[in-house]
């Protein structure tokens, strides 16, 4: 197997991150502007909106709508700057066993590295710190003249992460059954079982998740 046609797709929050990386540099970001009390109604009003049964595509839309109007070089700014903050106190902000050591090794052994994830790339600086060749599948908020809008292209989640993954292992050459997927909630299922070998962490390792993974 050539390595460079094996790749790695992996969600980030709660499979690499052992915190939600959209809803923590969104309280970063509120810290800095003097926006704590906003920020915490606003993350509310998205769980109550989740436990309602609101689809998780629905809700992680809604999530952007917090940077309306804001310019993309601050938020680029600020997403340093959280990364700075996080290695300050690295175990607060830890990265999960077993898949950051399976990442590692992967990276050593040559594949490339896919973040397939519904955050977006502020918030991920970090993790790239750690892996600086790895490349985002991620959300992508609307801008103009500079600006968020509010909007996003797409809701990266369930199906949609399945379809970000074919196009990119169509485009860059990707033998996906000589690759590998990791992620924790059954929405990852769809992008997971494109994969030749698949992990669900607290379930099990199988090739193209052909024994049933439990959700965690």
């Amino acid at each position: 197997m050539e390595e460079s046609r094996s790749a790695v797709y992996t969600d980030i929050d709660g499979t690499v991150t052992a915190y939600n990386t959209i809803f923590e540099f969104l309280r970063f970001d509120a810290a800095q502007e003097d926006r704590s009390a906003a920020a915490a109604d606003f993350l509310d009003g998205l769980r109550s909106a989740a436990r309602n049964g609101v689809p998780r595509s629905v809700t992680n839309s809604r999530y952007f709508r917090w940077w309306s109007g804001r310019p993309v070089a601050r938020i680029q700014e600020l997403g340093g700057l959280w990364a700075d903050f996080q290695s300050e106190s690295p175990d607060e902000w830890s990265f999960l066993e077993p898949v950051a050591s399976l990442l590692d090794a992967h990276a050593s052994a040559g594949r490339r590295l896919v973040a397939v994830t519904a955050s977006f790339a502020p918030a991920l600086e970090r993790v790239r710190r750690r892996w600086p060749t790895m490349e985002l599948l991620c959300t992508d908020p609307v801008v103009a003249d500079g600006r968020y809008t509010g909007g996003i292209r797409e809701a990266l989640v369930g199906e949609a992460k399945a379809r970000a993954v074919r196009e990119h292992a169509a485009v860059s050459g990707v033998d996906l059954g000589a690759s590998y997927a990791y992620g924790d909630h059954s929405s990852d299922l769809p992008f997971m079982a494109l994969a030749g070998e698949s992990m669900l962490v607290g379930g099990m390792a199988s090739p193209a998740l052909e024994v049933p993974l439990v959700e965690v």
